[in-house]
């Protein structure tokens, strides 16, 4: 089996139904790889980093179905196959699965040959890859992108009656020849061609590696040559980024914190590519970032989660204390429990990232990742306060008797990971008013809203839940959500309720899925409707709030000098759509009191 090869993913099969498809009678091992789980937690981790075509489920109950991480499988990998296998003698789990999930059930006594000569099939096709040409690409971005996949293969290039050949193994440039030279020189001749074509082969190179240098450096030396040769280099499709190598006076500073000397190539690879970014050092464990953070003085500190020696929550902890800078917190989402992250939030971390995964646009995470690295590098530490609030509560403790009736008055908050402490604070003080329903829009991973779900449910007068398709707003009850996904409020014959279409609707098409939000969500409470924007909040493109103000909604705005991240609501006050600037822990104050003038006024 090569390393490219696409794995099949078993969840819970019985031992004899995994090792029919694992290994074949003959005792060899089948074309396609195999990678297991004993949960779908377990699965999602694996999801991350592996590249699966197929996922066989062995259910023993049909709750199992009905599962929140089942449907965060689906609409984190919708190309993926997903099949069920019931308990032998169940024929009534296809109709309980949601039309939605797209899954196929496979019923059991299981013809393990049939289904092994099916896996191999599915395996073939999806190995195949693609065919084709790309047009107009620079050839740096072509080796950038190859290195960045950690991928094993050789690019030819053709420019007249000149050719050079540039390998790439693992992720490094290795060797490169053209005509008779080698090595970095070869590499630099091939790089300096204006124009010409190439091809991508399967050729490996088992030598001796000729390229000892990163691929950035290597990039960033060929661009400066570029430069010196300006007056005879084209401006066509291999012409040289200059931007890549123009100095740069302001560079971020970012200590990056990885025990994995894999991730941690990966990541610096990433974050230096632009030339905006500086990784000033490297640390395998918190105890090294502790001692590197004293000497470098990094802009920011990227941080993993499970580290040893010292873990990430205790090193954060010290940093917060120490050396204070925004530190955003990396990790595989279904490697550590949500709770662990909910911990680093608590502790002041500015925002948390999942880390690349090979199987996924690596040239797309590394733009969202650079973008918001440079976004959290202006967080205002000085204004992290840490909350603590005492349960109100059990978790999921019984509801107030007038729960089920349908709320006469809408909040909806928005909230950046570095709000994610004020978000705590006005959901713990807020009481449960008897006409009154909340929206709250958390930017975190969806992973990880029903454990947050979960931790605010204990410390609010609210019965707190994540927001799922067709709720319906009724009084003492919060909704949890993330502003990623489109939403919008309806009016039923009995009460209103939140809908999550799978795309963007109505006449504003280039709104943001927060301002189509608002607008659906004035439209249903007129007059009845306010809005908190907190530390680093999605604030949309500013339409919905326009729209809302101008219909008479309430527009709250925590003061940008009590912000970690100020930008989002200073942007809101420049744009005089404020109707309220306060102090986080005042909030709730303003709202109760409208919600009673409202109901009584």
């Amino acid at each position: 089996m090569t390393a490219g090869t696409s794995k099949a993913l078993f969840v819970n099969l019985p031992p004899r139904l995994r090792a029919s498809l694992t290994i074949s009678e003959s005792g060899d091992t089948m074309p396609y790889g195999v990678r297991t789980a004993v949960n779908l937690q377990e699965a999602l981790t694996v999801l991350t980093q592996e590249d699966i075509f197929i996922v066989l489920i062995a259910v023993e109950t049909a709750e199992t179905v009905g599962d929140h991480l089942l449907r965060e499988i689906r609409a984190g990998y919708p190309h993926i196959d997903i099949v069920v296998l019931p308990p032998e003698g169940d024929t009534s789990l296809a109709a309980q699965i949601p039309d939605d999930l797209n899954i196929r059930v496979l019923d059991q006594p299981v013809d393990a040959e049939v289904l092994c000569q099916q896996l191999t099939e599915q395996s073939r096709h999806r190995n195949q890859g693609f065919a084709g040409t790309l047009k107009n690409i620079q050839i740096n971005d072509l080796i950038q992108m190859c290195c960045l996949s950690m991928t094993t293969i050789s690019i030819r290039v053709s420019k007249d009656n000149h050719e050079g050949t540039i390998y790439i193994k693992d992720g490094d440039v290795v060797h490169a020849v053209c005509g008779a030279t080698t090595g970095e020189e070869a590499f630099y001749t091939i790089l300096g061609w204006a124009s010409g074509r190439f091809e991508t082969l399967d050729e490996r190179y088992d030598g001796d590696d000729t390229v000892n240098k990163s691929h950035e450096f290597l990039l960033m030396e060929a661009a400066r040559r570029a430069d010196e040769e300006e007056e005879s280099t084209g401006a066509d499709e291999f012409d040289l980024s200059q931007e890549a190598a123009a100095p740069h006076q302001e560079r971020l500073k970012v200590l990056l914190v990885d025990d994995s000397t894999l991730m941690a190539k990966i990541l610096s690879s990433m974050l230096t590519a632009t030339g905006d970014i500086d990784v000033v050092g490297i640390a395998q464990n918190g105890q090294d970032a502790l001692e590197l953070a004293e000497s470098l003085f990094p802009d920011l500190i990227l941080l993993d989660v499970n580290m040893p020696v010292m873990d990430g929550s205790t090193a954060l902890k010290h940093i917060m204390i120490r050396t204070p800078c925004p530190v955003v917190v990396m990790s595989n989402v279904g490697s550590g429990s949500p709770e662990t992250v909910l911990q680093f939030l608590d502790l002041g971390a500015v925002d948390f990232m999942a880390k690349p995964v090979k199987n996924k646009d690596l040239l797309l995470q590394q733009q969202k990742i650079v973008t918001r690295i440079t976004q959290a590098a202006t967080a205002a530490i000085k204004n992290f306060r840490r909350y603590r609030s005492k349960p109100v509560r059990d978790a999921g403790g019984a509801a107030t008797p007038h729960s089920l009736s349908p709320s006469d008055q809408l909040v909806v908050i928005s909230s950046g990971c570095s709000g994610h402490g004020e978000l705590t604070q006005l959901l713990s003080q807020l009481p449960d008013e008897r006409n009154l329903s909340v929206v709250a829009l958390q930017s975190i991973p969806p992973a990880f809203i029903p454990a947050l779900a979960a931790h605010l449910d204990g410390k609010s007068a609210f019965q707190v839940a994540p927001l799922t398709d067709g709720a319906p707003l009724r009084t003492g009850c919060c909704y949890l959500g993330t502003p990623g996904h489109a939403l919008r409020t309806v009016a039923t014959v009995r009460e209103m309720v939140v809908e999550m279409p799978a795309h963007r609707t109505g006449p504003r098409h280039a709104a943001s899925y927060f301002d189509l939000f608002l607008c659906s969500a004035v439209d249903c409470y007129p007059g009845s409707l306010t809005v908190v924007l907190l530390s680093g909040a999605d604030t949309g493109n500013l339409e919905g709030l326009r729209y809302i103000r101008e219909r008479g909604a309430r527009i709250v705005v925590q003061d940008p000098s009590t912000c970690m991240m100020p930008g989002p609501p200073a942007a809101v006050i420049d744009a005089q759509l404020a109707g309220m600037i306060v102090a986080p822990e005042a909030i709730n104050d303003h709202i109760t009191t409208w919600a009673r003038e409202s109901t009584f006024g």
